[in-house]
């Protein structure tokens, strides 16, 4: 099921917005309702000195993924706040780009939770690197 195109264009629009996102270079693809993923190419200032994406960057991706996951599910003009997010980190962040794919798992009137699997692109290969379990509250504009 697609995502109607409207919802799309103001799902991309509002990510360009999105101030470290932009100074990330992330790109945004909007997969369907409650499926979101967010690519990150690797730069210099979003790696530790051991050359891995350092973890806060990897927590931002992670969050703005659900957060926007949860966006594409209401078709109304919502915003959603975070009040919980736990990730666990799996292995080291070593690759050209970072992805994080936002899974709607439960879209409730007031809370919606969403779980993220993160991962690192090396040579054309991923490697899950992190999972996150966010839950977020709306927002209404």
């Amino acid at each position: 099921m697609a995502v109607e195109p409207k919802l799309k264009t103001r799902i991309e629009e509002s990510f360009a917005r999105q101030k470290l996102m932009v100074a990330y270079g992330a790109q945004i693809s909007v997969e369907g309702p409650g499926l979101v993923t967010v690519r990150v190419s690797a730069k210099d200032f979003l790696l530790r000195t051991s050359g891995i994406f350092h973890g806060g960057v990897i927590a931002a991706t992670a969050d703005t993924a659900a957060g926007y996951a949860a966006v594409s599910c209401v078709p109304v003009d919502v915003s959603f706040l975070t009040v919980e997010f736990k990730i666990n980190f799996l292995n080291k962040a070593n690759g050209d780009e970072l992805i994080a794919k936002g899974l709607v798992l439960k879209n409730g009137r007031t809370l919606t939770v969403v779980s993220v699997d993160v991962f690192v692109r090396a040579e054309n290969i991923e490697k899950k690197i992190a999972v996150a379990l966010v839950t977020l509250i709306k927002e209404n504009n």
